[in-house]
């Protein structure tokens, strides 16, 4: 049976590559955008929907959905304040989630990062810990948490920081092994890769996704 998915940030770096792939899929019949603005991508596939994420309601002439993407995410220095990174990346998360449960979906893959903790690790990661504890206590049948190293691969938008940190991590990777593999910078399109292989089956339960597991399931 194809598959009806909805997605959310497929404007960004992960989430366009996300949805190239997506639109490749014979297992997909439909990929329902969320967005604020629309999106520039045109298929026979993709249904838009512009929305206000402050106040996300039942898709009206939408179906009940099989698996639900959100690549929603934003960095402190482009939201221009730690409350409006924190709108995005843990209250438009949820708000989508709670969107796609109305809809009676059953599969939930989001980005997180890794080392993400409510607990400890800086605001950063602490509000990424947040949201996957938010999501946690939604129930899903399933719930894939990303949780990938440096995103690494061309972007539309240049980020020093990160450009830097991938140059780092090209010299660092060789020995980042075991326990430390998950750490090493990963390519946007593996990332994609991986997420997409949920198309194929889903198992149930939480599961946290890092470093090696990300690989092996972008090679399947």
């Amino acid at each position: 049976m194809a598959l009806n998915v909805i997605l959310a940030g497929a404007s960004g770096e992960v989430g366009k590559r996300l949805l190239e792939k997506l639109i490749a899929s014979n297992l997909v019949a439909s990929v329902h955008l969320i967005n604020r603005s629309t999106n520039p991508t045109h298929h026979p596939k993709v249904v838009q929907h512009q929305v206000s994420f402050d106040h996300l309601d039942t898709l009206e002439n939408a179906p009940n959905f099989d698996l639900a993407y959100c690549c929603l995410g934003t960095t402190i220095k482009r939201a221009g304040s730690k409350a409006a990174f924190e709108k995005v990346d843990l209250h438009y998360v949820c708000e989508f989630a709670r969107l796609a449960k109305q809809h009676n979906c059953p599969t939930f893959a989001v980005i997180s990062s890794i080392g993400a903790s409510s607990n400890k690790g800086g605001f950063y990661l602490e509000t990424k810990g947040r949201m996957e504890d938010s999501l946690r206590s939604m129930n899903w049948p399933s719930l894939y948490l990303f949780r990938p190293s440096l995103l690494t691969g061309k972007r539309q938008e240049f980020r020093l920081g990160e450009h830097i940190g991938a140059l780092l991590g090209k010299f660092i990777s060789p020995i980042l092994q075991g326990p430390l593999h998950k750490y090493k910078p990963i390519e946007m399109d593996l990332v994609a890769n991986a997420m997409t292989a949920l198309t194929q089956s889903a198992n149930l339960g939480v599961i946290a996704v890092e470093g090696k597991e990300i690989l092996n399931l972008a090679r399947e």
